[in-house]
């Protein structure tokens, strides 16, 4: 059967309101959840991902998740709306459509989406602001006294020059980098026009997180003093940090609604918190001597206002500078978390497009049932697809005397890869893109 795709226009216009409740849900590697993982360059036994991560939950601003002793805070299975479309939201410009695939009984059935952007069939440029929260960690000894501050400013004026928000050369066009996914995914359902641009680009706020040694966590019901943070170094001569989830959310939690409340993210935006080499870590089982599963290197999710109809939607993302030498898979590298964390909510936006259920690459049994279009690249060995750009000066301006700098963006698999069904209708018949080779066929149905 034909891999075939549907649309329908579904976009809300942007109004402001004061938050008073945020949804989170992180689905990605082992679990219907949206976080991406890998395995860090120092993995031993205790640090390697191999359980659910812990997940978030609605939170409500006047009486929010305690994620230190909350224990129901890790659910891995949230739902937070019917799958299809989404009425009476006001939030990034949107459109809806639906693919067949399998119904898990031997027979088909219609799988509705929402993504980000405008009906291709309509074509035109959907411009969708950006706004970025830049992020220092300073990490605490015991005493109280400074160990480390790891500042975020070393990596800016890369990560803003990055593929995700300067256009590049692709077998699609001139593009940004989750523009180009999108159009290969409706290459064959689009007007020539049509584009979902991340622009204007905005710094908002600059804030530090300061991240004590040790945190008290709820462990099966029992206080247990668990270590917060870890570090190590890149073979490039960064501190890496590795932070405890718990502590992690917290704060991702109230700098997200801080912001809102200030006007400085807003529902019609890509709403981004921006690390410096930060992973995430879950408890071990000596808190206070080795960091648990180890790592989570981002996630999408968005905050709401349940109060107000139509009901505002802030859509917003974690994502971290990777220096080289940080994780086992050489690929994962400087904004690879970035084009992944964007690239999925370009096409899940909501966290509400389910899928037939489809099996991870080469790992039977290891499956998932929604529309995260990173996830499936990114246990490949090689995820990564190099773009070299020349970076501005710092003034802004553009000369003979720029860098060259070789980012290493995510190939995403496109929605045709989870019909599980072939040949494609996307861009030359693929199932990825830009590397139309990392995944060569339709997804395999979950065994």
């Amino acid at each position: 059967m034909k891999a075939s795709l549907r649309l329908s226009l579904g976009s809300f216009l942007n109004r402001k309101a004061l938050v008073l409740l945020a949804v989170f849900a992180m689905f990605g590697f082992l679990q219907t959840v949206n976080a991406q993982t890998a395995q860090p360059a120092d993995a031993a036994p205790d640090s390697v991902s191999s359980g659910p991560e812990a997940a978030m939950p609605v939170q409500d601003i006047h009486n929010p998740t305690d994620f230190l002793n909350d224990e129901t805070a890790a659910s891995s299975n949230i739902t937070v709306d019917p799958p299809g479309a989404v009425p009476n939201v006001v939030s990034v410009a949107n459109f809806s459509g639906s693919f067949i695939g399998p119904n898990g009984a031997g027979g088909t059935r219609s799988f509705p989406f929402v993504m980000m952007g405008n009906d291709p069939l309509t074509g035109h440029t959907t411009n969708i602001p950006t706004k970025i929260i830049a992020v220092d960690v300073v990490l605490l000894n015991a005493d109280g006294t400074t160990a480390f501050t790891v500042p975020v400013d070393p990596f800016l004026q890369l990560m803003l020059n990055s593929p995700n928000f300067r256009r590049a050369d692709y077998t699609v066009g001139h593009v940004q980098f989750a523009d180009a996914v999108q159009r290969a995914e409706f290459f064959n359902h689009m007007k020539d026009n049509w584009h979902t641009s991340l622009e204007p680009v905005k710094l908002v706020e600059h804030v530090t997180v300061t991240v004590p040694f040790t945190v008290t966590v709820n462990i099966r019901g029992v206080p247990t003093v668990v270590r917060t943070w870890f570090t190590r170094t890149s073979t490039d001569g960064n501190t890496v940090v590795f932070m405890l989830q718990q502590f992690f959310n917290q704060q991702f939690s109230n700098i997200g609604v801080n912001a809102i409340n200030a006007g400085d993210w807003t529902t019609d935006a890509m709403n981004v918190e921006f690390f410096p080499n930060t992973f995430l870590f879950t408890p071990s089982a000596t808190p206070l001597v080795t960091r648990g599963p180890c790592c989570v290197l981002g996630f999408h999710t968005f905050f709401r206002d349940t109060s107000v109809t139509p009901q505002p939607r802030w859509i917003a993302a974690y994502a971290s500078w990777t220096s080289p030498g940080t994780f086992l898979n050489a690929d994962i590298l400087d904004v690879l978390p970035m084009s992944h964390e964007i690239s999925e909510s370009f096409n899940d936006p909501f966290i509400n497009n389910i899928t037939p259920r489809w099996q991870f690459p080469g790992e039977p049994g290891v499956c998932q049932g929604n529309l995260e279009t990173g996830d499936p690249v990114e246990v490949l060995a090689h995820p990564a697809f190099p773009v070299t750009l020349s970076i501005d000066n710092e003034d802004g301006s553009s000369g003979p005397d720029d860098l060259k700098f070789t980012f290493h963006p995510q190939t995403e698999a496109l929605v045709q890869w989870f019909t599980q069904t072939a040949p494609s209708d996307a861009f030359q018949g693929a199932f990825s893109y830009p590397n139309t080779a990392a995944l060569p066929g339709p997804a395999l149905p979950c065994q």
